[in-house]
């Protein structure tokens, strides 16, 4: 279950910042003043942040198990 979680964390870490670089790409303002950016944006922000935040919730539980494995021996 740890493995699952960690590959999906890096892949939406991955996928977020390939979709905030395309979205930097497309990010234009109109003659009009009016600001014109893709909805990949705030997705690719959103992945990144919840891959970031799954990468943290299984370092925590990965101290944790080690510090109670540590302290049977």
């Amino acid at each position: 279950m740890k493995r699952i979680i960690l590959y999906t964390s890096i892949v939406l870490i991955v996928i977020g910042i390939i979709g905030r670089l395309h979205a930097a790409q497309y990010t234009h303002v109109t003659p009009e003043g009016v600001l014109v950016e893709s909805a990949w944006l705030p997705i690719g922000t959103l992945m990144i942040v919840v891959g970031v935040l799954a990468l943290l919730v299984l370092g925590i539980l990965y101290v944790i198990s080690y510090l109670r494995n540590r302290q049977r021996r």
